[in-house]
């Protein structure tokens, strides 16, 4: 990738690990339970370098005023493998043992904050959709850590384009969160990059992308995309990738370890809302009776159009 290059990590950061992670590799082991699993969280340190965050350079542009997709051109393996489990101890979860300087103004709080080792899964949410990752996967996570490093959110995206005929990546894009910096509470990472993709694309449907629909080149007559995010999609994420008719979504951190203490993006009264009715919900919602509330439907069933 070309540009002027930004760490990941600093290596002052990297050095910031707690003493026992840097004795050996199986030093530190966190145990987190859920319904039907037990899972044990490995601090591999920088021992194993497929797990530990990389060194990614690229030009970073906080505004993405110039997102451009990076051309691929290899096999696509694939979304990962199902996780194997233990019988008695569930599997074991690799963990990075990245842990960051604290930097708080008030430096007593740090010792309530320790650095977090295992995902989240306090139900069967997460049953029978475990498994592995891959680069793809990785590089959503280091974005997010990016973004998060310039006072972004700490959220992350990764989209890739797969041509259907010849099963290559073409292509991808790795977008972040703009929420501060743009002042827009829409702007999560998932809901960025799609932006970026169709824009660039020149569709609307990044399920089935024709040849002849496409402004970017692909050799087969169609492809698709699929999402990779550091974070479970919050309620308006999902719904984004839904619209955009995304095939495969693949998410890292949990909705609990988003809404865990000192990182509060909790969607919990979100998914109370959903399911209650209107008149019951936090917010007032009302259905107005207007005489012409159905204009636009009529309009639009009786007339030429674009279907989406």
């Amino acid at each position: 990738m070309m540009g002027a290059g930004i760490r990941l990590t600093t290596e002052k950061e990297k050095k910031m690990k707690t003493p026992a992670a840097n004795k050996a590799i199986f030093t530190s082991i966190a145990i987190g339970i859920s319904i039907g699993s037990v899972t044990l969280a490995v601090d591999v340190g920088e021992k194993d370098k497929s797990i530990s965050a990389s060194s990614i350079s690229y030009e970073f542009d906080p505004q993405y005023t110039h997102v451009k997709a990076f051309a691929v051109g290899e096999k696509y393996q694939g979304i990962p493998a199902p996780l194997g489990k233990h019988p008695l101890f569930g599997y074991l979860a690799p963990w990075s043992g990245y842990v960051p300087e604290c930097t708080l103004e008030d430096q007593s709080k740090c010792k309530f904050i320790p650095p977090q080792t295992a995902n989240i899964k306090p139900d069967a949410t997460y049953n029978g959709i475990e498994v592995g990752f891959n680069k793809w996967q990785q590089m959503a996570c280091e974005e997010a850590l990016i973004s998060a490093q310039h006072q972004g959110g700490p959220f992350g995206a990764v989209i890739v384009q797969i041509d259907d005929s010849t099963g290559e990546v073409i292509r991808y894009w790795r977008n972040h969160n703009h929420v501060t910096e743009w002042n827009d509470p829409t702007a999560h990472a998932e809901v960025s990059t799609i932006r970026v993709v169709c824009k660039e694309l020149g569709v609307f449907d990044l399920g089935t992308i024709n040849k002849d629909k496409s402004k970017l080149p692909q050799k087969g007559s169609t492809s698709h995309c699929e999402i990779y995010v550091n974070a479970e999609p919050c309620p308006m994420c999902y719904a984004a990738i839904c619209w955009a008719r995304i095939p495969v979504a693949v998410f890292a951190a949990t909705r609990y370890d988003a809404a865990a203490q000192g990182v509060d993006f909790g969607d919990a009264e979100i998914y109370v809302e959903f399911g209650s009715p209107y008149k019951n919900r936090e917010r007032k919602v009302r259905q107005s009776t207007c005489p012409n509330s159905l204009d636009a439907f009529n309009y639009w069933k009786r007339s030429k159009k674009i279907e989406y």
